[in-house]
């Protein structure tokens, strides 16, 4: 498994995206504060498309 610390799956310095590495959150190493989420987990995506949904619901309710 590939560590999050590493260079390796940074995209313009922002955003990870890293299918080996099962970590749903990382911390970012170069702003020193902050974190990201993994792009490369099914779970990340799981819980954007869980939130986009409950946005729709309650925009629609409103």
């Amino acid at each position: 498994m590939k560590s999050s610390n590493r260079d390796d799956g940074w995209l313009a310095g922002r955003l990870y995206f890293n299918r080996e590495d099962k970590k749903v959150l990382i911390k970012r190493p170069r702003s020193g504060f902050g974190y990201t989420m993994n792009l490369g987990n099914k779970w990340t995506w799981i819980f954007h498309i869980i939130f986009v949904i409950i946005i729709v619901i309650f925009i629609r309710v409103l």
